[in-house]
């Protein structure tokens, strides 16, 4: 079975459909956190760190 031209074609362009299709909602994102107010980094990470802080204690056996 021999590797063409369109099968690199078709290939080529199912990537480059993934690619694009990443970038817009990306931009969306991007574009509505430029919408919303500001938060500061420390108060959007302290859910964060409360997940991660009870993730350790458990795999620790820190009661």
């Amino acid at each position: 079975m021999a590797f063409t031209f369109a099968a690199f074609c078709y290939m080529l362009s199912l990537v480059l459909c993934a690619a694009l299709i990443f970038f817009a909602i990306w931009h969306i994102i991007a574009f509505d956190e430029l919408r919303t107010d500001f938060k500061s980094p420390i108060d959007q990470c302290n859910p964060a760190h409360a997940i991660f802080f009870t993730n350790v204690y458990c795999i620790c056996g820190v009661p």
